[in-house]
């Protein structure tokens, strides 16, 4: 199918203000299918999340170049769209269309940008295509208008070159690949690539460890200590939070104060909320929301908790966007509860659950984990009593919190049984000093053993 007057590129959006990449998971509609704006088209996996592109104008999509499990930069041509009825259509030239840098560009990349007039003999996605996968344009017939080559005649052509007439294709290898071969120890010298033109994929990585390991076996009967052993490659959202926990350990220092609290009324207080809550709003009260609760309402009385270390000076926020730790099968997420402090229990809790499901599903957005000042990190569930947090780079402080359990409690000279947890403050000692930490935490735990206090 040629690409017709009219066409847009479908480009790999910028989905947040640090992304400069993605990998390519799966189109969601096929070649020649009619697509209608703000229909899902295909599925990108960030850092963060697995999520689904919308179109953003009627077509059908004539080309689709992107291939799954392969990375692409923000920017780079994925596939055209094409208006019903066009026929015939043109390309940018190569200085229009090079991908943008992720310094020069902070904005969301819209999913296509329309393709000016231009006659080049062949097209840019089919020149930059032709130099990937090491064809020769001059050896290639265009089925384009006036006999340009497209991408789809370069396609053609590398799929039926031998490849021991075009060597490069052997050597090509995709980002990913690269780096699942570093992980794995896979010399890329010594696969053969299955993709396009003999290109070296994520799977053909996967089958040479695990030849790799087979021969090792068979050539050693006796099993060595490696051979005790697999690796499961890194997903992007582990990756990442690998690199943000060693950079926030390895830039911030780090202190910690703990305090335990007798949470005899704060018990008192959910039982006394969880029916009415849950019978009106439709909403299951946890510890978590009322302690996003508290801390929503503290916070601006305690500005430094907010800040952030920048070298301009101490960045203060205007806005409480308090970010929650939600554990799925992909890695650790910190979606953000925006502007908690004004939002009542009911639309705390709700919104809390929607964040969470969303995380363990991978449908969050950028959106949902941007501009976060102050993070909680609950781990009583899982029968943790104390435990210390990094800190969520950039921010100053995270606090965790151990389980409830009844333990002694001394009282009036009396030793009792009561409900008591511990909570583990986690600080940046460039913005916050341990006197000001120490405050925070002390009214903390005293509006949580006295909820009133919060309404003074």
């Amino acid at each position: 199918m040629s690409v017709g007057q009219g066409s847009s590129e479908i480009v790999m959006p910028r989905m947040g203000l640090t992304m400069e990449s993605g990998v390519f998971m799966k189109w969601l509609k096929q070649e020649g299918e009619l697509v209608r704006s703000g229909e899902p088209l295909f599925e990108i996996e960030t850092d963060k999340s697995v999520v689904e592109v919308e179109a953003l104008e009627d077509g059908i999509l004539i080309q689709a170049l992107a291939q799954p499990g392969e990375t692409y930069a923000v920017g780079a041509v994925l596939g055209y769209l094409t208006r019903q009825g066009s026929s015939t259509g043109t390309f940018p030239s190569e200085a229009q269309t090079q991908t943008p840098s992720s310094s020069s560009q902070a904005q969301s990349l819209p999913l296509t940008r329309s393709v000016p007039a231009s006659k080049p003999k062949a097209s840019p996605a089919a020149r930059r295509l032709a130099k990937q996968l090491g064809v020769d344009l001059a050896q290639v017939s265009g089925s384009g208008p006036q006999g340009r080559v497209v991408a789809w005649n370069v396609r053609s052509a590398a799929e039926s070159l031998p490849n021991e007439a075009a060597p490069s294709l052997a050597r090509r290898v995709s980002p990913l690949a690269q780096r699942l071969a570093v992980d794995l120890g896979v010399d890329l010298s010594q696969v053969k690539g299955s993709g396009l033109g003999g290109s070296i994929t994520r799977q053909d990585v996967e089958i040479a460890h695990q030849r790799q390991k087979d021969q090792s076996l068979e050539a050693s009967p006796a099993a060595t200590f490696d051979a005790e052993f697999t690796y499961e490659p890194l997903s992007p959202v582990q990756r990442r939070m690998a690199e943000r926990m060693v950079q926030s350990f390895s830039t911030a220092p780090h202190f910690y104060l703990q305090s335990e609290v007798d949470a005899r009324n704060l018990v008192a207080l959910r039982e006394s909320l969880l029916q009415p809550l849950e019978s009106r709003y439709g909403v299951h009260l946890t510890y978590t929301d009322l302690l996003i609760y508290f801390s929503a309402r503290l916070l601006p009385r305690h500005p430094l908790v907010m800040a952030q270390w920048s070298d301009k000076g101490l960045a203060k926020p205007s806005h409480v966007h308090i970010g929650i730790a939600v554990e799925a099968e992909q890695g650790l997420f910190v979606p953000v509860l925006r502007d908690a402090d004004r939002l009542g229990l009911a639309e705390i809790s709700r919104q809390r659950a929607d964040l969470a499901e969303r995380a363990r599903q991978g449908k969050l957005l950028p959106k949902d984990y941007e501009q976060g000042v102050f993070t909680l990190t609950n781990l009583g569930m899982l029968r943790v009593d104390v435990f210390q947090a990094i800190l969520n780079p950039p921010q100053a402080a995270i606090l965790a919190v151990g389980r409830i359990a009844e333990r002694p409690l001394v009282e009036n000279g009396q030793v009792i049984a009561a409900p008591m947890f511990t909570l583990s403050l986690s600080a940046d000692h460039r913005v916050l000093d341990g006197a000001r930490a120490a405050r925070f935490l002390s009214e903390f735990v005293e509006w949580l053993e006295n909820p009133a206090l919060s309404l003074a």
